[in-house]
């Protein structure tokens, strides 16, 4: 005779682990976030005379970043020029005289690299001002930024506990099949 319970009860665990390892185990899923780099100008170079600006359309809550070299004309060597980042808004106000406030505003000479988080989705401006020097400067230009995503995968430890509960299961099932119950003397 076999102990019924504990028979069943192994059975169970091991059902449960079969259906872990081939249906449950699909519809547990993990968020996984990844950073992707959409680049929105690789390099482009443009003469700076007094006052240039470009205008880029970015996403909001994001981490963008960039690069620019600054070169005196004709000559090639290092220049210097002021370098401004304003959102929409204040580029309004900046462009008609009134007093804005900007991302981003630096000296740069020569190489140099900088980076902003963005507010929210829209036109950002850069603006790239040599009022300063009676030469033009040659800008090498590039502007990147960051993108977060979330993606939903299956669970991979979900197998593992299923082959758990199959293991677990045909331990107890063995035993249950295998132990004789205790006779009780009357």
């Amino acid at each position: 005779m076999v102990l019924f319970k504990i028979s069943v009860a192994g059975a169970v665990l091991f059902v449960a682990g079969l259906v872990l390892l081939t249906v449950a185990g699909q519809y547990v899923t993990v968020p996984v976030q990844t950073v992707q780099r959409n680049d929105v100008e690789q390099l482009t170079q443009f003469t700076v005379g007094d006052i240039t600006d470009r205008s880029y359309s970015l996403p909001g809550g994001v981490s963008a970043f960039g690069s620019l070299n600054v070169t005196q004309l004709p000559t090639n060597q290092l220049g210097d020029i002021n370098f401004t980042i304003l959102d929409a808004g204040n580029y309004q106000k900046w462009s008609s005289g009134q007093q804005s406030n900007s991302l981003l505003s630096k000296d740069e000479q020569g190489q140099s690299t900088f980076t902003f988080t963005t507010t929210t989705n829209g036109p950002y401006y850069f603006v790239f001002d040599d009022r300063a020097s009676p030469y033009k400067k040659a800008v090498a230009f590039s502007l990147s930024y960051n993108e977060l995503s979330t993606s939903y995968v299956t669970d991979p430890r979900v197998p593992y506990i299923g082959w758990g509960f199959v293991a677990a299961g045909l331990i107890v099932l063995a035993i249950g099949l295998i132990r004789k119950p205790p006779v009780t003397w009357a």
